[in-house]
């Protein structure tokens, strides 16, 4: 718990606190990042981290969406992580 505690009051950076696949809209020309509202000074990896795992959870909570083409496969995952930050 002490790392966590330490981890949390290190403000690095203004950091979106909530940071998901809902949050994130892309299109061609741009990227933008929606509902400020839980922003607050804390650890830089925070955002990344949040992303990343609500990436990995929508990625497993799918598999009722698997088809032939789709295969849901886990090797799948690192690349729609890469096609992610690749944008």
């Amino acid at each position: 718990m002490y790392y966590v505690v330490r981890f949390c009051e290190r403000a690095q950076a203004l950091i979106h606190g909530d940071l998901h696949t809902g949050s994130v809209m892309v299109t061609q020309d741009s990227t933008q990042v929606i509902d400020p509202e839980f922003s607050f000074y804390g650890p830089m990896g925070f955002d990344i981290g949040a992303y990343l795992g609500n990436l990995i959870l929508a990625f497993f909570a799918q598999d009722g969406h698997a088809t032939q083409e789709n295969d849901r496969k886990v090797s799948n995952l690192f690349r729609i992580l890469i096609c992610s930050f690749s944008v």
